[in-house]
């Protein structure tokens, strides 16, 4: 069991994320992307709609998200969870616990601990959240309590929250505006662009590069 062992010399895992709800509607919609592609919509047939809409999906999934998602951030709200072996040691000042990365951060909803192998949920009021630089967000012991015994298991907490900007409306205009210039090219290359070479124009990496979450 694990037992508050923060004067450990060996540090925390890194946290591993796992998507858990993707999110829902567009951050470029159909018809925008039409519109700036200059498609006549009483044009449109089902092999442009599918060529289009596998476009858009695939400029946004190569940013969206962790892992593959190359800034780092979330576009639409979607829940995520993160697991972890301990807290780390100095998670916000010399305070232990675990900090998230995946900007921005809307809520945390859940702090859970492994215990003989099932997941308990800690009570609300025993845990708290502090927003720390590069849109981090750290996950502490409320005032005077501290972080229960767990499993000794690579996956002993997990916390469930909430990432993303919101609507489609909600994401940045410049994210938008750079995803729209993705799916012109994916479109307009599309016998030949693959997910390495998707990001080649200095136009759309200058849109994006204030949005790149630290250490991505």
């Amino acid at each position: 069991m694990y037992r508050n062992a923060f004067s450990s010399r060996q540090p925390a895992a890194p946290l591993v994320y796992v998507r858990v709800t993707p999110p829902t509607g567009d951050v470029v919609a159909l018809a925008r992307a039409r519109a700036h592609l200059r498609l006549d919509p009483a044009d449109a047939d089902p092999l442009e709609t599918d060529l289009l809409e596998a476009a858009i999906a695939g400029a946004v999934g190569h940013l969206d998200g962790r892992g593959q998602g190359t800034l780092g951030r979330a576009l639409l709200t979607q829940s995520w969870q993160a697991t972890g072996d301990r807290p780390a040691d100095d998670a916000a000042g010399r305070m232990p616990g675990f900090v998230l990365e995946l900007p921005p951060l809307r809520e945390v909803e859940k702090v859970e601990r492994r215990v003989s192998g099932q997941y308990q949920e800690l009570p609300a009021g025993t845990w708290e959240t502090v927003r720390l630089p590069a849109e981090r967000v750290a996950v502490i012991p409320a005032d005077g309590a501290s972080w229960p015994e767990a499993d000794f298991h690579p996956a002993a907490w997990r916390i469930t929250f909430a990432a993303g900007y919101g609507t489609g409306d909600d994401v940045p205009a410049p994210i938008r505006a750079a995803i729209l210039l993705m799916v012109a090219d994916l479109y307009d290359n599309r016998d030949g662009k693959t997910q390495a070479n998707l990001v080649e124009n200095p136009t759309v990496e200058r849109l994006l590069n204030p949005f790149r979450a630290i250490g991505v």
